[in-house]
C-alpha cells in the first residue's frame, strides 16, 4: 500500500519542492477549511493550532499565504486572527484586501445590481421555511439553511435553486451551492481569483489550494497542471482536487509538514517512524493505514 505521505505521492512531491524552493504559495479557503462551520457565522474561528501554524509559515518569509473566501474580505480578517493579516480575496474573488488594508473591488454592472435587488425582493415575499437566512452581498445573494433539518428545507432548497438558475441563465450570473445554502453571484469565482494570483506568482514556485465545498471546485480546476488541489472536509466527495485531508488533525499535520520543509529543508523528521512522523501531542489520527488510492479524491466512487 502506498502511504499518502510516501515518496512520489502528491503531498510528498509538493513538500519536497517547498523544501527546496525560494518561494511558495499557499492558498486557503476559510469556512470549512481552516475553521469549522457554525450556525452563527460571526462565531467562527480557526481550529486550534491552525492560526499559529499559518503565522509560523508566514514568518519564514518563504511562503505567501492568501485566503480565498466567499465571505467579505474585511469580515474575514478578524475571524482569522493573524497579525499581520494575509491578503484576502473575498466574495469568491470579487474583492481583494491586501496586507496593508487596501481594498480593491471588481466593477459590478448596473444591470447586475438591479437583477440582484429584484431577486432579493422575490425571496422576501416567498414562503421560505422558518429559520432560513437571506444574506445580501454587494455582488451576490446567499440563502442559508445550515442547522435546519433537511426535511424542513427541501422544498425551499429546490425552489430557491430553480429561481437562482433561471436568473443566472438570463443575466449571465453564477449559481454556487455550498454547505448549508446556495448563492446567486455576479462577477468572479474562486477559479478567477486563483488565475489572477498565479499571474504574480513565480512560474517555478510550488502552489497548493485548500478548500472544502462546491465553490472551491473552480479553484481546484484553475490550479490543474500548476499546483496541488487539496480537499479538506470530514467526508469524501467527488472533486477536482487530487488529495483529501480530514480536518482538523490531518490539516494541522499538513501545515506542520509545510513548516518543517521551510525551516529544516526536509518535511520528514530525521529518524521518525514512518507511521508516526510527529508526536500525538500535536496531531490526531494516524495516516499510515491509508492507501493513496483511497485517499486520492479522483479515485473516489460516485
Amino acid at each position: 500500500m502506498t502511504h499518502i505521505w510516501a515518496a512520489g505521492a502528491p503531498i510528498a512531491a509538493l513538500l519536497d519542492r517547498v523544501a527546496t524552493s525560494r518561494t511558495s504559495t499557499l492558498l486557503v479557503d476559510f469556512d470549512g477549511t481552516l475553521a469549522p462551520f457554525r450556525e452563527d457565522p460571526s462565531s467562527v474561528r480557526p481550529w486550534t493550532g491552525v492560526r499559529e501554524l499559518l503565522e509560523r509559515i508566514r514568518d519564514t518569509g518563504r511562503t505567501t499565504i492568501t485566503v480565498v473566501t466567499g465571505r467579505p474580505a474585511r469580515e474575514t480578517v478578524p475571524l482569522l486572527g493573524m497579525d499581520p493579516p494575509p491578503a484576502v480575496w473575498g466574495l469568491h474573488g470579487a474583492e481583494r484586501l491586501d496586507a496593508a488594508g487596501r481594498l480593491e473591488r471588481q466593477t459590478l454592472d448596473f444591470e447586475d445590481g438591479m437583477v440582484l435587488a429584484a431577486t432579493q425582493n422575490l425571496l422576501q415575499f416567498a414562503n421560505l421555511a422558518r429559520g432560513i437566512r437571506i444574506e445580501r452581498k454587494w455582488n451576490a445573494i446567499a440563502v442559508h439553511w445550515r442547522g435546519i433539518p433537511a426535511r424542513r428545507v427541501e422544498q425551499t432548497r429546490v425552489r430557491v435553486t430553480e429561481l437562482f438558475r433561471h436568473t443566472a441563465r438570463i443575466a449571465g450570473m453564477h449559481v454556487s451551492p455550498f454547505d448549508g445554502g446556495v448563492e446567486l453571484r455576479a462577477g468572479r469565482n474562486k477559479g478567477d481569483a486563483v488565475r489572477l494570483i498565479l499571474q504574480s506568482t513565480a512560474a517555478d514556485a510550488p502552489v497548493a489550494y485548500l478548500g472544502d465545498d462546491e465553490t472551491d471546485e473552480d479553484a481546484f480546476q484553475a490550479l490543474e497542471g500548476r499546483g496541488l488541489g487539496i480537499l479538506v472536509r470530514s467526508q469524501l466527495r467527488r472533486s477536482a482536487a487530487r488529495v483529501w485531508l480530514r480536518p482538523p488533525g490531518e490539516l494541522r499535520r499538513f501545515l506542520a509538514a509545510w513548516l518543517r520543509a521551510l525551516v529544516h529543508g526536509a518535511w520528514w523528521p530525521a529518524g521518525a517512524a514512518f507511521s508516526s512522523p510527529w508526536t500525538s501531542e500535536n496531531f490526531s489520527g494516524p495516516l499510515a493505514s491509508e492507501s493513496i488510492d483511497r485517499r486520492t479524491v479522483g479515485s473516489a466512487p460516485g
